[in-house]
């Protein structure tokens, strides 16, 4: 009963923020109440939980109270800005790190439950490593799939890992919550991750998180892989200029 509740307030509040437009870009209490046919008091009860997180400006005049869209619009439209054009930042600088290395260079974002790979370099060895661009992951396996996992809000996480469904690709492929759990605590006090054979046996992947400039979320997973002997110099190396790449990636996307 409670969740219906929920979902009936939370359609009202949607509905309420479809009647902006460019054309009506400000509107009073009425105008909502009479384009909607929700109750004027419903309508300033929403309203002021909708301005108390910044998704409504209200601006008084000497006759008027007006309504128009507020901030956290601006801010949340431009952090997915920022996630649709993460390729245009970051592919310059993976073909970089592949020239240097000869290593495989992913690009990974959260899908849901899933990590998706939307962007690779791969290295010219004989031997092409996948994921290739469009394939997805279970978060809790390789390094950038579970680098995603350490960096998303707790409870996301939480949610996450209580349905997963724990498939095991190769023996080293994590098994349970626990044992993911010390990973993702690993990830957070250092800020990289290395994953061993998790998807395919005899690789080793290490990633590290993008961040997003305002908010400070994570916006993408930046990863190497290759398989085992490819990796000719030692690992804390690779972390170290991963590091430094995603840092200057968050500083371009920030300018």
């Amino acid at each position: 009963m409670n969740d219906k509740k929920s979902l009936s307030s939370i359609e009202k509040a949607l509905q309420l923020l479809n009647c902006f437009s460019e054309k009506k870009f400000q509107m009073t209490a009425e105008d909502l109440a009479r384009t909607t046919g929700i109750p004027k008091s419903s309508v300033f009860r929403m309203l002021a939980t909708l301005e108390e997180y910044n998704y409504i400006k209200r601006t008084k005049t000497a006759h008027k109270t007006w309504y128009s869209p507020g901030f956290a619009f601006f801010e949340k439209g431009m952090m997915v800005h920022r996630q649709f054009n993460i390729r245009d930042y970051t592919r310059s600088r993976m073909v970089e790190l592949r020239n240097e290395w000869n290593l495989n260079v992913q690009l990974a974002v959260q899908d849901g439950h899933d990590a998706l790979y939307i962007e690779q370099v791969p290295s010219w060895r004989p031997i092409q490593l996948y994921p290739a661009i469009g394939r997805r992951a279970p978060l809790y396996a390789a390094s950038c799939p579970r680098t995603l996992l350490a960096y998303m809000e707790e409870s996301e996480r939480n949610a996450i890992l209580s349905k997963a469904k724990w498939t095991k690709f190769t023996p080293a492929t994590p098994g349970g919550i626990e044992e993911t759990e010390k990973a993702i605590q690993q990830i957070i006090e250092t800020g990289y991750s290395i994953s061993r054979g998790e998807l395919i046996g005899g690789t080793t992947g290490i990633a590290v998180p993008i961040f997003e400039p305002v908010s400070n979320h994570i916006l993408a997973a930046l990863s190497i892989a290759g398989l085992d002997t490819d990796f000719e110099k030692d690992e804390l190396y690779y972390i170290s200029i991963l590091k430094e790449t995603a840092k200057e990636i968050h500083d371009s996307i920030k300018k």
